[in-house]
């Protein structure tokens, strides 16, 4: 079953492989004088790949996850107190680019990962756990309990030293999870570097061991840093090359490095939170309108079709697949961006950030699945999304894929097509056994040159009283039709606005079942 992740959890060219904690085994890089921090990660990266392979041709070790007595059993407030200092920050000095600052083990967070700055050809393990916590409100705790304790990941700030601290861009941090912002923006879906099984009762959750961060030289703008990480089916290397701004800009390369066969492998995965919304079935006893980090999943096709898929917050698991060959891209949306929707002030959802995965080089055959899982609370990740290649992967076999990960306000571009800003459902007035959908396409200048059609379709049931709504005075057109399941216990749902020649907007799917 998929991890119901708590929010908690959301919340160098001179390297020697012999040094890290994991691994007896040693790969040396050879030095390279006046190289640039993006070669340096290359070189680090192939290393690492071939130390995964190493591992991956051995049995699995499981980490040893036990932690120093004052730390065991941390709870959520428990943890928080274990504070990173900010003064604690590795290249943390003003007019850096970036600084790193460490984050301590303790709570959900209780695999130790080995970190490394990698500066003017030095690297160097940051090991002294002391320099990175505050411990004043562990006051029993011993140097030795504190030296134990070790770090769980870490924070990537840009420009430290301004404004107070500097502006945090990513955390890496849990299992493989990561996640990142953008100007304007607060953290909200997460990312990781595998998933395994997803959405089934044994899905696997790898880890990240060890990273290797490259100090950027003066000038540049992004930050590259290595990953290992293991699990029982497979070892993994991952490149990282980290570009925040207004859009944050993650590209990844991995080779991964099967340990025994995987069916169920999950590439690019991306994890978020959906609770309710405008189009659940359930009455919502919430005191806010809308609570997700993310309401939709948007997908372009290998054909070039634009998919919306409303995310819910379902009775039962569902998992849902979307074939037709390696998609130009697909990502987790959060399109509600008025403050109104939500009336949060904590949690601001409306500055969650929509995160979209451009794949690159020949993904092969395969589908994007969305696994939805129901939560009571917002404290659980409960969506999950990712590839899944139809061609099983062998043991021995590595995988070698490419892509993009963008996180920003507004998502993709639809080019040609008006984008679907909501959807709403609830009991048609006059027919209280039949559900009745609202759906709004953004921008009227779409239409303007024809007269648009609606196309609605269902598997199972029966659809009337279609009708469009013209709301030119807010740049949009609302599509509205009655559903009757008689008596189904799941249907498949599409709709879109046509003209004679093409489509005029996304499609819309949506999977209906019973209340």
């Amino acid at each position: 079953m998929l991890r119901i992740q708590a929010k908690a959890c959301r919340i160098a060219c001179v390297l020697l492989l012999a040094t890290l904690a994991v691994a007896p085994a040693a790969h040396a890089l050879e030095p390279t004088s006046a190289s640039r921090s993006l070669a340096t990660a290359d070189q680090i990266f192939e290393a690492a790949s071939q130390r995964a392979a190493d591992l991956a041709a051995k049995p699995y070790q499981a980490p040893d996850d036990s932690l120093p007595a004052p730390f065991r059993e941390l709870s959520y407030d428990g943890y928080r107190k274990l504070r990173p200092m900010l003064e604690g920050t590795v290249w943390g000095e003003a007019g850096n680019a970036f600084g790193v600052l460490p984050l301590p083990r303790g709570g959900l967070f209780d695999t130790r990962v080995n970190l490394f700055v990698v500066d003017a050809g030095e690297t160097a393990a940051l090991d002294d756990t002391a320099r990175f916590v505050d411990f004043v409100d562990f006051p029993s705790s011993t140097e030795s309990h504190r030296q134990g304790l070790g770090l769980s990941g870490w924070r990537a700030i840009r420009k430290p030293g301004q404004a107070g601290a500097g502006y945090e861009a990513a955390a890496f941090q849990g299992g493989t999870y990561f996640r990142a912002t953008a100007e304007q923006l607060v953290y909200g879906a997460s990312a990781r570097a595998l998933a395994i099984r997803a959405g089934l009762r044994n899905e696997e959750f790898p880890d990240f061991t060890d990273f290797w961060i490259i100090r950027p030289e003066d000038g540049e703008s992004s930050l590259a840093f290595v990953a290992l990480s293991d699990s029982p089916s497979a070892a993994g290397a991952y490149r990282f090359v980290l570009k925040p701004g207004h859009e944050t800009v993650i590209d990844v390369i991995a080779d991964i490095h099967p340990r025994i066969d995987i069916t169920e492998a999950g590439v690019a995965p991306l994890s978020s939170m959906y609770l309710h919304g405008p189009v659940d079935h359930s009455t919502n006893r919430d005191w806010r309108s809308e609570v997700h980090d993310s309401d939709g999943l948007s997908i372009l096709s290998a054909s070039g079709e634009w998919i919306w898929r409303p995310l819910s917050n379902p009775g039962d698991v569902q998992i849902s697949s979307f074939g037709g060959g390696a998609p130009q891209g697909f990502g987790l949306m959060q399109r509600r961006r008025d403050f109104a929707a939500y009336g949060d002030l904590e949690a601001r959802y409306e500055r969650r950030p929509s995160v979209w995965i451009e794949p690159a080089g020949n993904w092969g055959s395969g589908e994007v699945r969305l696994v939805e899982l129901p939560t009571p609370t917002e404290y659980n990740d409960n969506i999950a999304v990712f590839w899944r290649p139809a061609t099983p992967w062998k043991a021995g076999e590595a995988q070698r894929l490419a892509y993009t990960l963008r996180w920003n306000a507004n998502g993709p571009d639809t080019a040609n097509v008006a984008k679907i800003s909501s959807t709403r459902a609830g009991v048609a007035p006059d027919a209280p056994t039949l559900r009745r959908f609202a759906i709004d396409f953004s921008g009227d200048h779409h239409f303007a040159a024809a007269a648009s059609v609606a196309d609605v379709w269902s598997s199972a049931g029966a659809i009337s009283n279609i009708h469009l709504i013209d709301g030119a005075d807010v740049g949009s057109r609302r599509l509205v039709f009655d559903f009757d399941p008689k008596g189904a216990d799941l249907a498949e749902l599409h709709a879109a606005l046509r003209d004679e020649t093409s489509q005029l907007t996304e499609t819309w799917l949506f999977r209906w079942t019973p209340e």
